[in-house]
């Protein structure tokens, strides 16, 4: 008795992933396609996909799943390390209140980054209008910022010592 898939030519046979964890190779290709297509217009519509050489079937079955892929593909997640006392320093000395510096074992919250933003106020207060008050105030202010962070008093005092010197030396 003859099996009806005897009668398959090598290249009608169907090609189906190795494991459940593989993606089809057409789904690969397609989320490729997806990625390109979105990088150049700015959206991926069927259309778009049949004229990349897709058929409505593919489209059908693979679109969802190339999507996901083209989406992981393309978003990066980084995790950033811990600032060193030397990125401190750097950022105390020239302060961005959207890079507070965050030592090991620090949670961001709302309270560090209004610390921080505080400072970041009173140094571009400085800038602008040098006045001795000023320089007090912008020490005080990264002092009670660094004191928020689980850092030496050492450190602190490094830090602190450093930003004081960058700091514009103001007369009487």
């Amino acid at each position: 008795m003859l099996n009806h898939a005897d009668f398959r030519s090598p290249q009608t046979r169907p090609v189906f992933p190795e494991s459940p964890d593989d993606t089809h190779p057409r789904c690969r290709e397609m989320a490729e396609a997806m990625r390109e297509l979105f990088s150049v217009g700015g959206g991926v519509r069927s259309k778009d996909l049949i004229g990349a050489g897709f058929t409505w079937a593919e489209i059908a079955e693979f679109s969802d799943a190339a999507a996901k892929l083209a989406y992981d593909a393309s978003v990066r997640h980084l995790t950033s390390r811990p600032d060193l006392l030397a990125d401190i320093i750097e950022k105390a000395r020239a302060p961005l209140p959207n890079r507070p510096p965050l030592p090991r074992d620090t949670k961001e919250n709302q309270a560090l980054l209004v610390a921080w933003g505080t400072y970041c106020t009173a140094r571009a207060a400085l800038v602008l209008d040098p006045w001795s008050g000023q320089r007090e105030r912008c020490l005080s202010l990264l002092s009670l910022y660094l004191n928020r962070l689980p850092i030496f008093p050492a450190n602190r005092e490094t830090v602190m010592r450093a930003v004081e010197q960058t700091l514009p030396q103001v007369a009487q």
